[in-house]
Parts: C-alpha cells; sequence; structure tokens
C-alpha cells in the first residue's frame, strides 16, 4: 500500500480535530460533574473546555474541506498557501496569548470577588485552550517559515 507523506496542513488539521474531540468529550464530562456537585468551578471549566472544542472541531472540518476542494497544486499554488496558512496561524498565536490574558484576568477577578459571567473555572479552561492553541498555531507557523 502506497501512503502519500502528511503535508503541515493536514497534520495541523488533524491535531486541532484530535484536541477539538477530546475538549468536546472531557468538557462534558466535567461539565455534567461542576452541575452534579453544584460547583460553579468545575461546570465552568466544562463548559468553556466544551465550547472551545465545539469551535475548534469546526475551524478542523472547514480547513479540511479547503484543502479538499483544492484538489491538486502547482508547485508555486503551494508555495502561495504556504504563505497565506503562515500568516494566518501567526495572527491566531496573537489572538491566542490575548485568550492566555483573558483567561487569567477571569481567574484574578473570580479571587478578587469580582467575578461577573466567568468565574476561574471558566478563565482557567481559557487558559489551557488559549496555550494549547498558541502551542500549535506557533509552532506550525514557524515550520511554515522554514520551508519558504
Amino acid at each position: 500500500m502506497f501512503v502519500t507523506p502528511q503535508t503541515d496542513e493536514e497534520r495541523l488539521t488533524r491535531i486541532l480535530a484530535v484536541w477539538a474531540g477530546a475538549s468536546v468529550v472531557v468538557g462534558s464530562g466535567l461539565w455534567v460533574l461542576g452541575r452534579v456537585q453544584r460547583s460553579q468551578r468545575i461546570e465552568g471549566f466544562g463548559r468553556q473546555t466544551v465550547m472551545w472544542g465545539a469551535i475548534d472541531g469546526a475551524i478542523a472540518g472547514a480547513g479540511e474541506l479547503s484543502r479538499r476542494r483544492r484538489g491538486p497544486q502547482t508547485l508555486e499554488q503551494r508555495a502561495q498557501q504556504r504563505t497565506r496558512l503562515r500568516r494566518i496561524l501567526t495572527i491566531n498565536a496573537v489572538a491566542d496569548l490575548a485568550y492566555v490574558a483573558g483567561g487569567i484576568a477571569a481567574i484574578k477577578r473570580d479571587s478578587a470577588g469580582k467575578a461577573r459571567r466567568l468565574n476561574s473555572g471558566d478563565g482557567a479552561a481559557i487558559v489551557v485552550q488559549g496555550a494549547f492553541l498558541l502551542g500549535l498555531d506557533s509552532t506550525f507557523a514557524v515550520r511554515l517559515a522554514k520551508q519558504s
């Protein structure tokens, strides 16, 4: 059987899809556990994790559909696609930093008794998701930059 090597774009999409699925499964369990134990923090962590997983799954699905629709590409088109993807990942990495900062702010507000809609469980989930995405986006942006 002949297997073609995965492109960085395929690897990125697959990793994001697996992370999304795991986030939905684990987050759902924690969400239910938080409700059963009446722990707003566990419930918030679970809820945020499920929401992030659903969004990440949608992004991974859209990326895979886009890649498949493009079909075979010339070397020039592939280079252009790598450049475009690197730019998107670099922008996303900056946004990921903002997510981490926002999660930390939610934790601090809750610790100070000034929580609004998000508690420290929500904040912790945002930090975890943002940190993972920062690592993923920045790793692949660097890999793509080295190929240019």
